[in-house]
């Protein structure tokens, strides 16, 4: 017989514990690996050098930091979740470690053989976790590519074994220490029927009569039992913590990243130009979430100009609130050292940066007919602002040091850098994009004209004034696109991806769900006696039933508090740069969490209704 066939067959003899135990890290597992595969193969590796890839920078970062916070904590959890679910088995194992003891066993061999259980439990674990963390993200990525968004399912295998690893390791040393602890117990005090829980002859501080009798009970039962009660409240508030941060921060953030969309592409707008341009910066604005190629394409050909007439024409539309003609074109653009004063010696000016070069789309504007309001990290162009521009944040990221105590250089031949006074989160190009006051342009090019016009139209009247437009333009050779079709695209593509990420809580809830009716399962099977001696006095099965009941519901309420508190500060303090909350979201927040404890709460009647199953006779002599 092998040395780890016996560890099997007792834990085969324990189904419900091992399951439990198992679910516990299995269910962990499966959703850091989900996060992070998922996350990797949508453009946003997490690493500390990450960079946009079909995402921009700005939109990367709010996905990075999620990622990351919320993998740490599943990290953090899953260890957290397995010394709890072991330290409950070792404490239903403690008559066996005394009998062990009593027959000549030494610490170090008990020690030993309950490590082979739980490396067992880990691997298997881990196993478990793989296979399910995988099929969630093939079956996240069939329904994104289903709709129509293109998304590689390339797998890193590296990844998932780092993942692993770390998991398997942490496992062992948070398991390891419940088992030391057990495995040192003296023989006399392991065949105690109370020290499996830590029973103590306290009965705590005095509970006001107001509260009832089974409120006292139930309270001064999670008082005698206080270490194995801080264990479960410990581990609840974990995931309660990781299960707020999910939530709260899944919902801000998908708002958050749906109103930087909506601001840099902007509602009711209309673009007018020739039908090659127009299709050019539809393709530009897809970048965001398909990649597409494009061919060389000459945007200063005089048969993509606007004339003026044109342009008057339009403005004098009624229903037209704003006019913004501008010149599009690509080109390089050059990276500018700058000089500012050394952090630590303030007296010292250091030179940052260097000359690194990039294409990127280059937009001539009137800064005070632009209709986008995009997020600016810094300031707009102004109407006196002729030597300046506005960068995307991809270019700010990938091209520049400190992009704002830098300069641009927008044409090679060009010998004039212009100061950066603002970075702006904007999904047209992948976020490699300039703006720039239109008469600096022409000056650079020796070109005068617009290409393409963006007409900010008003929605009560839409159908009458696109109708008008069209009207104006017939002839033109010029072509008339909604951009609102394009940007419900984009805000359709931000929403899938935040609702695949939203039924992570469904993890976290299973986990605490397993947690309690561990912890509950244990606590009850060291109060059958009691509650024998209590229905042999009169009690009725529903009086033990709401002990039971009360019990979880303290338990729930104490770790809650702490770990919904916990989340939320986490949520508002890192996660989401210049966070956009409505009151929709945070009553959409706050009835997910009421749902999620309640939930909790009824999978509490399960082990209560089992309590009660047994006869008085039964219950009174269970040992």
């Amino acid at each position: 017989m092998s040395e780890i066939s016996f560890p099997i067959k007792d834990l085969t003899r324990r189904k419900t514990q091992t399951t439990l135990t198992i679910l516990g890290l299995a269910i962990s597992t499966a959703a850091t690996l989900f996060l992070i595969i998922f996350g990797s193969n949508l453009g946003f590796e997490i690493s500390f050098l990450a960079k946009g890839g079909r995402l921009t920078s700005g939109f990367s970062n709010i996905f990075f930091q999620f990622i990351l916070i919320v993998s740490i904590l599943n990290i953090l959890t899953g260890p957290i979740i397995t010394s709890f679910l072991i330290h409950l088995t070792m404490s239903g194992r403690m008559r066996d470690i005394g009998v062990m003891k009593a027959c000549g066993c030494l610490s170090g061999s008990i020690f030993a053989y309950f490590v082979t259980e739980l490396s067992l439990l880990v691997f298997f674990s881990a196993l478990t976790g793989i296979i399910f963390g995988v099929a969630a993200y093939y079956i996240s990525t069939i329904f994104l590519n289903a709709a129509g968004f293109s998304i590689s399912q390339t797998l890193n295998l590296g990844t998932i074994m780092v993942i692993c690893i770390v998991l398997i390791i942490f496992s062992h040393i948070f398991g390891a220490l419940p088992i030391r602890k057990a495995a040192k117990a003296k023989p006399t005090e392991a065949m105690s029927p109370i020290y499996k829980l830590g029973t103590t002859a306290a009965l705590g501080k005095k509970i006001p009569s107001k509260l009832g009798l089974t409120f006292k009970v139930a309270f001064r039962n999670l008082l005698r039992r206080k270490s194995v009660t801080s264990q479960a409240i410990i581990c609840l508030t974990a995931v309660l913590t990781l299960t707020t941060v999910t939530i709260a921060g899944g919902m801000i953030a998908n708002q958050t990243t749906t109103s930087y969309v909506e601001r840099a592409i902007g509602r009711n707008i209309v673009l007018v130009g020739h039908p090659t341009l127009t299709d050019r910066y539809v393709n530009l604005l897809s970048r965001f979430f398909e990649d597409k190629e494009m061919q060389q394409l000459d945007y200063l050909d005089h048969e993509f100009l606007i004339s003026e007439s044109l342009v008057s024409k339009l403005d004098d539309i009624q229903g037209v609130r704003e006019v913004d003609p501008r010149l599009v074109l690509e080109d390089s653009v050059r990276e500018v050292p700058g000089i500012v004063l050394d952090s630590v010696e303030q007296t010292t000016a250091v030179i940052i940066g260097d000359s690194r070069s990039d294409e990127a789309l280059i937009l001539g504007i009137e800064p005070e007919k632009v209709v986008n309001d995009w997020l600016i990290f810094g300031r707009k162009l102004g109407e006196n602002d002729q030597e300046s521009t506005v960068i995307g944040d991809s270019l700010a990221v990938n091209m520049f040091s400190a992009a704002q105590n830098q300069s641009i250089k927008v044409f090679e031949e060009s010998s004039l850098p212009y100061d950066i006074v603002g970075v702006c989160v904007d999904p047209l190009n992948n976020g490699k994009v300039v703006y720039m006051p239109l008469e600096t342009l022409y000056r650079d090019l020796g070109q005068h004209g617009y290409n393409l016009l963006f007409l900010q139209i008003d929605a009560s009247e839409k159908s009458q004034v696109l109708a008008q437009i069209e009207n104006e333009v017939s002839g033109e050779n010029l072509n008339v696109v909604e951009l609102d079709t394009i940007l419900d695209k984009h805000v359709s593509f931000l929403n899938k991806i935040w609702s695949l990420v939203m039924f992570l809580p469904f993890f976290s809830l299973a986990t605490a769900a397993i947690s309690l009716l561990s912890y509950l399962m244990l606590s009850i099977s060291g109060q059958q006696h009691e509650f024998g001696i209590m229905r042999a006095l009169g009690a009725k099965p529903r009086s033990i039933m709401k002990i039971v009941f009360s019990q979880a519901l303290i338990i729930i309420l104490v770790s809650g508090a702490i770990g919904i508190s916990a989340g939320l500060f986490i949520t508002f303090r890192f996660l989401i740069p210049d966070p956009v909350i409505s009151q929709s979201t945070l009553i959409s927040v706050s009835a997910w969490l009421l749902v999620i404890l309640g939930l909790l709460c009824v999978s509490s009647l399960y082990p209560a209704l089992k309590a009660v199953k047994k006869t008085v006779v039964e219950a009174i002599c269970a040992i």
